[in-house]
């Protein structure tokens, strides 16, 4: 079992800066949920509200609800960046 992080916005779903109107990528979420259902830990991970201080915790739990994302849990302070070099990141592009 792997503890997976997962980005939401402009990977899970359109990267629209008003989060309200955000439209789901069914085809990333089902990548997604296929490794909840192998058995690795699923978390979500956002960096909603970071730069602004609103909380989008609610909002975002919802959303995850509504497009029937599995996941362990939601965590919301995630950095903002531009650029993460990491030898363990990868795009959701390159999954599958």
């Amino acid at each position: 079992m792997k503890v997976i992080f997962v980005d939401i916005d402009g990977t899970i779903c359109n990267g629209s800066v008003d989060y309200t109107d955000a439209v789901p990528d069914y085809g990333h979420i089902d990548k997604i949920n296929r490794m909840y259902d192998a058995g690795h830990e699923i978390i979500y991970w956002t960096a909603r509200g970071t730069k602004s201080g609103v909380d989008w915790y609610d909002l975002t739990e919802q959303q995850l609800q509504e497009w029937g994302c599995r996941y362990h849990q939601l965590q919301i302070g995630k950095p903002f960046y531009d650029l993460m070099i990491c030898d363990k990141t990868i795009r959701i592009e390159e999954l599958y």
